[in-house]
């Protein structure tokens, strides 16, 4: 039988290790659905992606919860639930409206270079030339 006194052990016992593995994972994991969805790559490819980056997601959201189960409430098991369920959003909007997620990523490339040239114009106005 499927005993998950064991699971819960061993997801507290290297709980570090687990996080070290997961976060740097789940953030690469959840960039390549984004990547492909602005690069307007086929859809099987941006599913397969966000399928795989949403496990890891999942595995974070259980790796928090075995904590809950004990009674563990602290800050990080907080903000590990906020990250893998903000990856696990970011993955279901690239499948379900890659459309909107390609817009708004569009829209904040545009802000974004209109910022820093509004920056390195405003900084050239205040250096004096130098012959």
């Amino acid at each position: 039988m499927f005993d998950f006194n064991n699971i819960i052990e061993f997801s507290h016992l290297y709980c570090v290790e687990i996080c070290g593995l997961l976060v740097p994972t789940n953030v690469l994991a959840s960039l390549q659905p984004i990547i492909f969805t602005f690069f307007h790559r086929p859809k099987k490819e941006i599913n397969f992606m966000a399928l795989v980056a949403s496990f890891y997601a999942l595995i974070i959201i259980l790796h928090v919860g075995s904590w809950f189960i004990v009674g563990v409430v602290r800050i990080q098991t907080f903000i590990l639930l906020w990250f893998a369920s903000c990856c696990l959003i970011t993955n279901i909007w690239a499948v379900i409206h890659g459309s909107s997620m390609r817009a708004t990523i569009k829209f904040l490339q545009q802000f974004i270079v209109k910022f820093i040239k509004s920056i390195t114009i405003h900084h050239q106005q205040i250096l004096p030339e130098t012959k």
